[in-house]
């Protein structure tokens, strides 16, 4: 197998040793065919066991496209279509908006459902089925086919949709007519399925000097979004389907030309999350993946982050060019996926070698808070300095719910109140009053600080309101008395 220069090995081992990423797995097509895949670092670090291009990896938002392809080949099967209401294969999918009462997959996989994030809803036990209920009792981001906002909620729905018109899994539907057309044998759905593998890796974040091995989060909730685990050698078998136009390797069609053109047709536009400047952007958005141009050529991509995995997948149709970076990092890796990705590219492309770690960084060695990437605060209030809780703390304590984000409790341990929603369990610090604030609130791939307010009348809390998602009111859980 041919391989990379020695001088594009040695900039991907030094960005690794840079960012203190504990490994990656990488696999390049060239010509439509796998020509170069390896693994760098350690899958597990603890253990020094090290990655290769068969070591699973949480793909996480690039999952996506994978939904995006099972619905097309629904589409050629005549099971879906891409512009009818979904209430027509899943009755319980309805939003709170009136207007969006013909919301149709497209909307869906284009992100234009006026839904927005709300990601804190998932993951959690309830099921696809309950999540699709709630829907209707939620309050939109914005205005249905309006401004274009990312959702994994509507991705995960619309893997539901996929399940209610076919009366399968969406995991069963993804190894049917993904997975083993593609003959993606190391690939899955499940958190659950991979950590019974032996060669897959954990994840990481990086905090006070050094990389903090994390949990493995189960996302199954919201899968046909990002709960797809998979290998460089498989995903390569994923991506020379897509420079293929919807071809498996032995030439069988497995997206119909018509169909593969339509799930890669610009539907939305919005902002990149690489940022302005001269970095190939892509704010064009089909159904599944980000369109646009590299150095002239057709460039088509996504990106996904989960608690502690990192990829990018990224291919050049007319060229038969296409990369895929895995790694078990969470933040940041923009700097060093594309500048990874730019600089195989380059290569494989006969291009003069551009430095584009210098473009991405320079030479300064990163700082603490450069690892902060993703931490967001809410909390916007003022404080006020000398003020009590209305209540005594075990007041404050017992059941609340409401009726799209379901039930949140607070219990109070140790003298201090503890918020247990979804699966978070944290604590409550006193703000002012009866406003409190919660730290290391985990929504996709953000850890936020935001603010818990009791709503107290008559000497009772009649609900408490948490800012969830800062594009709408923040949600009122109200109390469950006996």
């Amino acid at each position: 197998m041919n391989k990379l220069s020695n001088k594009t090995l040695t900039t991907i081992e030094n960005e690794i040793e840079y960012w203190k990423i504990p490994g990656a797995s990488i696999a390049v097509i060239k010509d439509g065919k796998l020509w170069n895949s390896f693994g760098v670092g350690y899958r597990n670090l603890e253990d020094k066991l090290p990655a290769d291009a068969d070591t699973q990896f949480g793909i996480a938002s690039c999952s996506k496209s994978m939904t995006s392809a099972l619905i097309a080949i629904l589409v050629d099967k005549g099971i879906l279509d891409y512009d009818e209401p979904v209430t027509a294969y899943a009755p319980k999918l309805v939003m709170q908006d009136p207007s969006a009462k013909d919301m149709s997959l497209r909307d869906m996989l284009s992100h234009e459902t006026g839904f927005g994030t709300h990601d804190a809803i998932w993951p959690g036990e309830r099921t696809r089925d309950e999540l699709a209920e709630s829907l209707k009792y939620i309050k939109p981001c914005t205005g249905f086919r309006g401004e274009a906002i990312y959702s994994n909620v509507m991705y995960a729905l619309a893997g539901y949709v996929a399940e209610c018109a076919t009366g399968e899994t969406w995991d069963d539907l993804m190894q049917k007519y993904i997975f083993n057309p593609l003959g993606m044998a190391r690939t899955n759905c499940s958190a659950d399925v991979m950590k019974k593998d032996t060669n897959y890796s954990m994840p990481y974040r990086y905090r006070n000097g050094k990389c903090n091995q994390l949990k493995i989060w189960n996302v199954d909730l919201a899968g046909p979004a990002a709960s797809v685990n998979s290998t460089a050698n498989d995903m390569a078998k994923w991506i020379m389907m897509h420079i293929t136009g919807g071809k498996t390797e032995d030439g069988t069609v497995l997206i119909q030309p018509e169909t593969f053109r339509e799930m890669h047709s610009v539907q939305s536009q919005f902002e990149d999350s690489i940022g302005n400047g001269d970095f190939y952007e892509c704010v064009n958005y089909s159904m599944g993946w980000r369109t646009g141009t590299y150095k002239g050529h057709e460039f088509h991509k996504h990106t996904g982050k989960i608690e502690g995995y990192s990829s990018i997948q990224a291919f050049l149709p007319n060229e038969g060019i296409g990369v895929v970076i895995l790694t078990n990092f969470h933040s940041p890796t923009v700097p060093f996926m594309y500048g990874t990705l730019y600089t195989i590219l380059d290569e494989v492309l006969g291009l003069e070698y551009e430095n584009w770690i210098e473009k991405f960084h320079g030479d300064e060695l990163p700082k603490e808070e450069d690892y902060y990437d993703c931490d967001v605060n809410y909390f916007k209030e003022e404080q006020i300095l000398g003020t009590q809780p209305t209540l005594s703390l075990n007041q404050y304590t017992g059941t609340y719910h409401d009726k799209g984000y379901g039930t949140l409790r607070i219990i109070e341990r140790n003298n201090e109140l503890y918020m247990q929603y979804r699966d978070m369990d944290l604590p409550l610090k006193h703000y002012h009053y009866d406003v409190f604030k919660a730290d290391d609130v985990l929504e996709d791939i953000l850890i936020i600080t935001l603010p818990v307010s009791f709503i107290v009348n008559n000497g009772k809390t009649e609900a408490v309101a948490v800012r969830f998602e800062p594009m709408v009111p923040d949600i009122a859980f109200e109390k469950i008395y006996d």
